[in-house]
This record gives C-alpha cells, structure tokens and sequence, in this order.
C-alpha cells in the first residue's frame, strides 16, 4: 500500500514541464526573515511535503483530469523531499544549493534574487525552495476523468481527503484512494502527449531533505510547526510509532458537512492491517503547541473523533482504532470533566517529559 499526493495545477504547460522532468515545487512566498511568522504557512506546506516517503504515487489534477505522475524518491524513512536554494530557513540551514530555477520561464518576470519571481509584473515574489522528484514509469502521463474517480468513492460513506482538498495546491491521499486511482489509471486509454521541455533544467547538487536539520523540542512557531516535524520522522515515538505507515495530514474525520468539516491533524494508515481498504485511519493523532491547548477541550476533540469512527466502522475494525493526543505538555484534565467512553482509546503524550499522563481525579 502506498500513500499519494493529489496535485492541483493551473495549465497544461506546467504539467508537460513538470512531467518531462520529474519534478514538482509548491509556488510559495519566500521567507527572508530568519523564522517565519506564526500567521505563516510555511510549515503547513512543509508538513504536506513531509509525509511522502520513496513510493509515494503523484497525480496530478487539472481541468477535471487526474494524470499519473510518477513514484517520488529520496527518503524511505524520513520525509523525502528536495531543498532547493536559500529562500527558506530550512534551505539556508542546509546551505541547499539552487537546482531548479524557473524565474527564466517566459511567463514569469525574474527578480535579482535567485530562484525568486514574479507571477504577475507587478505581482508578490515567489519562489520554489522544496521539491518532490518523482520517477516515470509506463503509467506516466495516463490520466482519466475527476468524476470516474468520485464516482468510485461514493460508496465510501464518509468524506476523504481528495473530497475535501477545494482551495489547497496539494494534499495527501489516503492508501485507499491511491489504491482505487492507480487502478483506474491502469486500465485508461488515455495518455497525454509529454514533449520535451528544455526551458528550465535542473543543475547543480541537489540536497535531500533530512531529519537531522529538526529537532521535536525545539521552540514552536505554530502548531504546524509540531506537525511538520512529527511527520518529517517517526523516529522519536518509535516506542509507540513505527514506520510501517501511510502518513496524512489534515484529513477529515467527521459527518459531511456544507463546511468546515473536522479535521485530524495527522492520521497514520497501517500497510498490514488496513481498515475499510485503506479508507479510515489506524492512528489518529490530535496536536497542540502547549499546555493551555492540551486540555479538557483537546480530550473532548479526539473523542467526536472516534464517536464518528466508531459509527462508521464494524466492532472488529473499529478495535484497531488509537488516538494520541500529543503536545509539548500535557494539562491537568480532570476525568469528570471529560466523556470516559473511550479512555482505554486515547493516549496523551508530553513531549518534554518524554512520557504518557493519564487523567486525574
């Protein structure tokens, strides 16, 4: 079982651009300031490029299309990602050097800055400073049509992360999905036509990504911050993680809804023991910055959590089922004031102490 990523693009020169040389690099402000702000998504991005891993299947979407890219390769055990440049902290940190530039395409208006431009003349700056890069193989450039694969899906009576991804340049899929995707590629018999595309080419050393450039203790910006880092490695909760996981972020776990549907900040689909095909998550792990997040509210999000798994899945599956709440620290949260129903499912870990709490008297 693999894990995917569902990738939105705007035009078809991109794709072609994109497909003939196996990369791909999210448009994103650069952040020249040492640390970017808390309001910043900087770590909300780099949190969804952290959970590929080497295998991981790329598809991209674009005007009700889904093409095959290719399997991304770098990491097995870490995120696996490429750094490119030094228009990010983690870039600069790495001392990564440039190795994809598309400030020379034709359609984009180059700064004196390196790696950075402009979309629009007089447009904000943008740049590229992480990449995926994917290997071809026969499936590449196959695509089918958006509704076949949604009308496969309906069958599954709750929301899915490609259902949920309106207003996002990417998200993560679910093994499932990826599983009933690549099977409609297989069998399509359409393919587009991948020219040969000259116009950016990559040079230079390219820096993989590695987890020793983040550490879990180190003080927080945000929350995402917390999340990237968890899903950059498992390693420091192998004693409760392992690898042997699809990982996600921000699926949701809930109802459909008009809007804002829950979503859990990081779900781990197991490769041995899959729930519904892959559909529904082994682990569910619910993230705060501090200890005032970390509380009776915290306790009481992961319990609607499994209240919806539970009603969505049969007493066998639903017993393969963990939630953790995990957080720098953990409050004091009394068991009065919390539902008991599923205590023996929820675990609450302090990072700092290295170590489970349990609720108090």
């Amino acid at each position: 079982m693999n894990g995917g990523l569902f990738i939105a693009l705007y035009d078809e020169e991109s794709l072609n651009l994109y497909l003939h040389n196996g990369v791909y690099g999210f448009l994103m402000r650069p952040v020249a300031e040492p640390q970017p702000t808390a309001q910043s998504r900087y770590y909300a991005i780099l949190a969804d490029y952290a959970c590929s891993r080497e295998g991981t299947d790329v598809f991209f979407f674009l005007k009700r299309k889904i093409v095959y890219g290719g399997k991304i390769y770098g990491n097995k055990s870490t995120g696996s990602f490429y750094l490119n440049g030094g228009t990010s902290p983690l870039g600069r940190k790495a001392n990564a050097e440039l190795f994809w530039d598309e400030s020379v395409r034709k359609k984009y208006y180059e700064t004196e800055e390196p790696g950075v431009f402009r979309i629009e003349k007089n447009g904000g700056k943008k740049a590229q400073p992480f990449m995926f890069q994917f290997s071809p193989n026969e499936n590449t450039g196959k695509y089918i049509v958006s509704d076949d694969l949604y009308f496969e899906l309906g069958k599954y009576p709750f929301p899915l992360p490609s259902n949920s991804m309106q207003g996002m340049g990417f998200c993560t899929l679910t093994p499932g999905e990826v599983e009933t995707l690549s099977s409609l590629i297989a069998t399509s018999q359409n393919r587009i036509d991948i020219v040969e595309n000259t116009e950016v080419k990559k040079r230079g050393k390219e820096t993989v990504f590695s987890d020793e450039l983040v550490n879990v203790t180190d003080e927080l910006i945000n929350e995402a911050q917390l999340e990237f880092t968890i899903l950059s490695s498992l390693e420091p909760f192998a004693q409760f993680l392992t690898d042997d996981y699809v990982l996600c972020r921000q699926v949701p776990i809930s109802p459909f809804k008009p809007s804002e549907m829950d979503r859990a900040d990081i779900c781990l689909y197991s490769i041995n023991q899959p729930i519904k095909h892959g559909t529904i998550p082994n682990v569910v792990i619910e993230l705060k910055k501090d200890k005032s997040g970390a509380n009776y509210h915290a306790y009481e999000q992961v319990t609607r959590y499994l209240r919806w798994l539970e009603a969505i899945t049969t007493p066998e599956e639903f017993e393969k089922v963990k939630v953790y709440i995990i957080a720098p620290e953990i409050a004091n949260i009394k068991r009065n004031k919390v539902s008991l129903k599923y205590e023996d499912k929820i675990q609450m870990y302090s990072i700092n102490n290295a170590s489970f709490v349990t609720l108090v008297d």
